[in-house]
């Protein structure tokens, strides 16, 4: 069954925050166990698993652009959640290229709205927004 790109995308979000509770496991061994646990169609979807080794790959770098412009924001009080979603659109804007810079950053928020506490989407749309400038 195929699935569309925003269900694909909230399951790379899934995927990305349960693997930040095993930081130090390989992104191939992860994706093998958690991706038999997602929804039917995720295993054949090969956006699932470029974004998700995409974004792996990519955390550290975007941790530094989250730490860089999250202006007296401490990195370690984000939850794994609003976490996960700037790591995911991050990537995004960053590295693929099949997704406007501003299509990234409204499918963050809606992921916002969906999986993080109140007042993260405003919080996530400021580090996009400045970033993407």
């Amino acid at each position: 069954m195929a699935l569309n790109r925003r269900k694909e995308r909230e399951i790379v979000y899934q995927m990305l925050f349960a693997s930040q509770f095993y930081p130090e496991e390989e992104t191939p061994g992860l994706y093998d166990v958690m991706i038999g646990q997602m929804e039917e169609g995720a295993e054949e979807s090969e956006y699932v698993k470029r974004t998700f080794f995409g974004a792996r790959a990519y955390a550290e770098k975007a941790m530094e652009k989250i730490e860089g412009a999250a202006r007296d924001w401490k990195i370690e009080r984000l939850s794994k959640g609003t976490l996960s979603v700037l790591q995911l659109a991050l990537y995004e804007m960053e590295c693929a290229e099949d997704v406007p810079v501003k299509i990234a950053i409204n499918e963050a928020v809606e992921l916002t709205k969906r999986f993080c506490e109140d007042g993260a989407k405003k919080f996530v749309n400021g580090i996009l927004g400045t970033l993407a400038e």
